[in-house]
């Protein structure tokens, strides 16, 4: 066996990081400052903001759901447990550890607001794509003036927005995604976008 080589549970790490729980491409995404050589280009940060929600909202939701795979396990288990395996103190503990890991799970989700989460960026995202459509299209409202100049003032706006609710939910006082695009005034929701 080669002694350079990563041990398999080091490759099997690196591969649960950078390719299920997107971590590395989050980062890589978030170097700062920007290329200042480069002149500023609305849809180069459009595209940056799409890329970024897009994995933002892959890993929220990853995350969910397994966190609520091993929940749900967990919660299966103990009846299971209970009326099948006798009462011995193992058992006992066994039962108990698994009622303590749903309570922790269910702390973890509640914290970390994983569905919350990604649900926002998957509309933010949603909502960008829009716009690039829109802009590539030359549809209104890009048919006329400064498509550009628009362009990336609606950009920022969405962002802006959405880290407006980003934090209300962090604080704890902020209302679902769906709850805020209802009281959205530039939200159509018959079709489930903005009209920005």
């Amino acid at each position: 066996m080669n002694a350079n080589r990563p041990s398999l549970f080091a490759r099997i790490k690196k591969h649960i990081y950078q390719q299920w729980m997107l971590g590395s491409q989050l980062v890589a995404l978030d170097h700062w400052p920007a290329h200042e050589d480069h002149p500023y280009n609305p849809v180069d940060r459009l595209n940056w903001s799409i890329k970024w929600h897009t994995l933002a909202n892959r890993q929220a939701m990853r995350w969910y759901a397994s966190l609520k795979v091993v929940e749900i396990l967990a919660a299966a288990a103990i009846p299971l447990l209970t009326a099948t395996v006798s009462s011995s103190p193992a058992t006992k503990g066994l039962i108990a550890g698994l009622g303590a890991l749903v309570v922790v799970v269910e702390g973890i989700q509640q914290l970390k607001k994983y569905l919350q989460n990604g649900l926002l960026w998957g509309q933010g995202k949603e909502a960008l794509k829009r716009e690039y459509y829109l802009y590539r299209a030359g549809a209104n409202p890009y048919d006329n003036g400064h498509p550009q100049q628009l362009l990336a003032s609606r950009v920022e706006q969405i962002v802006g927005q959405e880290v407006s609710k980003w934090a209300d939910l962090a604080k704890g006082t902020g209302d679902s995604p769906d709850q805020h695009a209802a009281t959205d005034p530039h939200h159509d929701t018959a079709h489930g976008h903005g009209t920005k």
